[in-house]
C-alpha cells in the first residue's frame, strides 16, 4: 500500500513537473513568429504567468547583437542581420553592396576599355561610376555594423516590454560583518 501511495505521489509530482503550461508555450510560439505583430497579444496573455516565467521567457528569448555583428564585419551583405532576424536590415545592407560592387565593377570596366582602346589617350571615363560605388559600399559597410546593435536593443526592449519583465530587481547574496544573507537590489541601466 505504501509503495503504491509512493508511486502516486510520484506520479502526481512528475506531471506537475513536466506539464507544459498553455500560456507559457502560446507566448513562446508568438515570440518566435514574429514578436513585433504579436506584442499586444503577448501583453496581455503575460498577466497570468509569474516573474520566474517571464524571466525564462526573456532569457531564453532575448538576442546577441555580437554574433550579427562579427559576421557583418567579416562576411558583410547583411548575413549577419538575416542571422539575427532582421531581415529588412538584411535586405538593405545586401542590395547597398550589390549596388556599390556592381558600380565599382562597372565603373572600372569602363575606365579599363577606354583607357586600354586604340588611339591610347587617357580618359577618366568610369572613374566616377567607381568612385560612386566605393562611396556606396563604405555606406553599407557602416549601416552593417551598426544596424545589429540599434535593432538588438530594440528587439529586447520590445521583449521586455511584452513579457511585463524587470530585470532589474534580483535577490543577491550579500556577506556582512560574518553573517550571509540575501539582498534585494535594483539595477539602474544609465545609457
Amino acid at each position: 500500500m505504501k509503495k503504491m501511495v509512493l508511486m502516486l505521489v510520484l506520479l502526481c509530482l512528475a506531471a506537475a513537473v513536466f506539464a507544459d503550461d498553455g500560456s507559457v508555450s502560446s507566448i513562446s510560439g508568438m515570440i518566435k513568429s514574429d514578436l513585433f505583430k504579436n506584442q499586444s497579444t503577448i501583453q496581455g496573455l503575460t498577466q497570468s504567468l509569474t516573474s520566474t516565467e517571464k524571466m525564462a521567457l526573456y532569457t531564453e528569448y532575448k538576442k546577441d547583437q555580437w554574433v550579427p555583428f562579427l559576421v557583418n564585419l567579416v562576411v558583410g551583405a547583411g548575413i549577419g542581420s538575416f542571422i539575427e532576424g532582421d531581415s529588412t536590415g538584411g535586405a538593405i545592407a545586401l542590395t547597398g553592396d550589390i549596388v556599390g560592387l556592381g558600380a565599382v565593377i562597372l565603373g572600372a570596366s569602363t575606365y579599363a576599355s577606354s583607357v586600354y582602346s586604340y588611339p591610347y589617350t587617357y580618359s577618366s571615363k568610369g572613374l566616377g561610376l567607381a568612385s560612386f560605388g566605393y562611396v556606396v559600399l563604405i555606406g553599407s559597410r557602416i549601416f552593417e555594423i551598426v544596424r545589429p546593435f540599434t535593432w538588438t536593443a530594440r528587439y529586447n526592449s520590445t521583449l521586455k516590454q511584452s513579457l511585463n519583465y524587470m530585470a532589474g530587481i534580483s535577490l543577491a547574496p550579500s556577506f556582512e560583518n560574518g553573517i550571509a544573507g540575501v539582498t534585494l537590489a535594483y539595477r539602474v541601466k544609465l545609457n
